[in-house]
């Protein structure tokens, strides 16, 4: 059990650096429709945002994609 331990801390460890890694060098999100610029630490509100990255703008609450373009619909 032990020797299963260390190579699944070291893992775990990559892992969390490199997602830490993407979101502080992500480049910002800005508005389609206001123009603001959104926070690196998205809070999705739905299932589709969660799921393809996008976001609602804090400022004029548009429905954006991951790109900070506004959806259709």
């Amino acid at each position: 059990m032990e020797q299963a331990f260390m190579p699944a801390l070291i893992g775990a460890v990559a892992t969390a650096a490199v997602l830490i890694i993407l979101i502080v060098f992500r480049k910002p999100v800005t508005c389609g429709k206001c123009g603001r610029e959104q926070p690196k630490v998205r809070q999705p509100k739905n299932m589709d945002q969660a799921m393809w990255g996008g976001t609602t703008c804090i400022a004029c609450g548009a429905d954006l994609d991951a790109r900070g373009r506004v959806k259709k619909g």
